[in-house]
C-alpha cells in the first residue's frame, strides 16, 4: 500500500509518499526505504513515484 502526505496539513516542508509492509519493495539486501521526501514534483519525480507504486503492487 502507498500512502501520501501532502505536507500542507501537517506543516511539513515537503510531501512524502510512503509504503506499508504489504508493498512488494523488498530487495536482496533486506533493506528498503519506507518513505520518500518530495521537495519538487517534476517529471522525473513523477516517473520515479509511478515506478515505485507499480513495483509495490506487483
Amino acid at each position: 500500500m502507498c500512502l501520501f502526505r501532502s505536507g500542507q496539513t501537517d506543516k511539513e516542508r515537503y510531501s512524502s509518499p510512503g509504503f506499508t509492509t504489504e508493498a512488494d519493495l523488498d530487495d536482496e539486501g533486506g533493506l528498503w526505504p519506507t518513505a520518500y521526501a518530495v521537495t519538487e514534483l517534476g517529471e522525473r519525480a513523477e516517473q520515479t513515484i509511478a515506478e515505485l507504486v507499480r513495483k509495490a503492487v506487483s
